[in-house]
């Protein structure tokens, strides 16, 4: 399997959250998802365990949801750049 690498610049940004999610209702378990039967405007998902994500909504509407296991971590962080979103 191969990955590029994806740079996302703030400026596309709509909305960043840390939220809880369930993997498999949401996504349909693990690994790189999309939106599960139904659930198709939930977006992608990239997550290997647990239930806290970064969620990044972009202003074309699509959605991105990144699993963490560091949800303190995570919010720090986005409190600090949570200026940058447009």
């Amino acid at each position: 399997m191969h990955f590029s690498l994806k740079t996302i610049l703030w400026s596309e940004l709509k909305e960043v959250k840390v939220r809880t999610y369930n993997p498999i209702g949401e996504y349909g378990g693990w690994g790189f998802r999309s939106g599960f039967l139904w659930n198709k405007s939930k977006g992608k998902a990239i997550n290997i365990s647990g239930d806290v994500g970064i969620q990044l909504e972009f202003k074309n509407g699509k959605k991105l949801l990144i699993g963490t296991q560091k949800k303190a971590e995570a919010e720090s962080v986005l409190e600090t750049y949570q200026h940058k979103i447009a």
